[in-house]
């Protein structure tokens, strides 16, 4: 067997990670499953989040429609000899490598020798109203808010704003739960912008099956305690309002003088790490990758999850004093649930343009379980089986160049 070696010294080495989903749990687990058990004696991997629990985010609106529980625990998801520290890093101090915490019981000061930054996102809510009124599907409180509402039998009439995956989702399955309640879907541009024409079609119309009204074309100026108001003026009347449309980052990184793109993004060099401190590297929705090899990268699980597993292989060579390779990040194409019976599963290219082939109905509601499954499963594996999950290669620069921009987020 091959000895590796950290380090000439005999010192321990810290990491840490910022952000306990879906890039966060699979840096930790492909590192220290990556690790001899050599290594793993001198390794402490600490895992910084807010709660104790994993928020499995592409099962979010089966938990809003009451038919699933998205929330795991932390612990049950990551190594065994992974730390938690449960609060919300505040600040990033690059110089003296310190990140700090702020925790129920008082702040804490975390050092580490090399900080994994993974915070994730969250919904966005600029249009006026939004954050007051709206209730986001993007995090567990929101889903948890949206199913106790339906179980206490306060909504009759809907509003899913977001044409999206995710208000697609959304949308289906409240009106396949709550067959007595109206469900509307507000889409800003046309229904699923980013997939195919004939995909569009489709989706239109096995929403329509189950009672969604679907409008496209109508953009909400402002979130009312009634409602929505339209860009055009009009008010629409609304028990409970949905917001699947668009989401942010934390400004953690902006807070702490790192690097960041318009949006908030850490910004990093091809191999994930930050571009101005070599010991911060980036993974996740929070993190910017130049365009060469993410151009074609959405926002969202099946992103975040090879990320997070590149950004370990990125400190795994680093730690062994080894050239860490660019990233290469191929994709399968979106998987839709519509409700529990009927899915549209979207093949596609590694650079995620659509290949002339879809998988519907029984079949790809049974490929999205699938998926789901997996996503939870492979990550697993990796705490003993680095690699367990994979995903193609990313696209040559040819399709690079062809691919425009990333897809919708999920």
């Amino acid at each position: 067997m091959t000895r590796y070696l950290l380090s000439d010294r005999d010192d321990l080495v810290s990491v840490v990670i910022v952000g306990g989903g879906y890039a966060g749990m699979m840096a930790s687990n492909r590192l220290l499953g990556s690790l001899t058990s050599e290594e793993r004696a001198r390794v402490r991997v600490t895992i910084i989040n807010p709660t104790d629990r994993f928020v499995h985010r592409i099962r979010l609106h089966e938990h809003a429609a009451g038919i699933a529980d998205a929330a795991l625990e932390l612990r049950s998801m990551i190594h065994a000899e992974v730390t938690v520290v449960i609060g919300r890093a505040t600040s990033i101090d690059t110089a003296r490598q310190i990140v700090l915490v702020d925790t129920a019981a008082a702040e804490h000061l975390l050092a580490y020798d090399w900080l994994v930054y993974a915070v994730g996102s969250r919904s966005a809510s600029q249009v006026p109203g939004a954050a007051r009124y709206a209730v986001p599907i993007g995090d567990i409180d929101g889903a948890s808010d949206i199913a106790r509402r339906f179980a206490a039998k306060q909504v009759r009439r809907v509003c899913v704003v977001g044409g999206g995956p995710a208000g697609v989702e959304t949308a289906a399955e409240l009106a396949e739960a709550h067959q007595s309640a109206r469900v509307t879907l507000l889409a800003g541009q046309e229904l699923v912008a980013g997939m195919r024409v004939a995909a569009r079609r489709s989706i239109r119309r096995r929403l329509q099956r189950l009672g969604v009204v679907v409008e496209e074309g109508v953009h909400v100026a402002e979130v009312t305690p009634h409602g929505v108001k339209t860009v055009g003026g009009t008010r629409l009347p609304f028990d409970l309002v949905v917001w699947a449309a668009g989401f942010e980052v934390p400004d953690l990184a902006a807070r702490s003088g790192l690097p960041v793109d318009q949006t908030g993004r850490l910004l990093v060099d091809e191999t994930l790490a930050c571009i101005t401190e070599p010991r911060i590297l980036g993974a996740g929705d929070a993190v910017r990758a130049p365009d060469a090899v993410s151009a074609h990268l959405p926002m969202g699980a099946r992103t975040a999850l090879p990320l997070g597993g590149a950004a370990a292989d990125t400190l795994l060579a680093r730690l062994r004093h080894e050239v860490a390779q660019p990233i290469s990040i191929g994709l399968l194409g979106p998987s839709i649930s519509i409700g529990r019976h009927d899915g549209y599963i979207q093949l596609a290219r590694p650079d995620d343009s659509p290949r002339p082939i879809a998988v519907t109905g029984r079949l790809g509601a049974a490929i999205k379980a699938w998926v789901c499954r997996m996503t939870i499963d492979r990550p697993r594996d990796e705490r003993t089986r680095p690699g367990a999950y994979r995903v193609p290669d990313g696209p040559k620069p040819a399709q690079r160049h062809r691919s425009s921009t990333a897809a919708t987020h999920r």
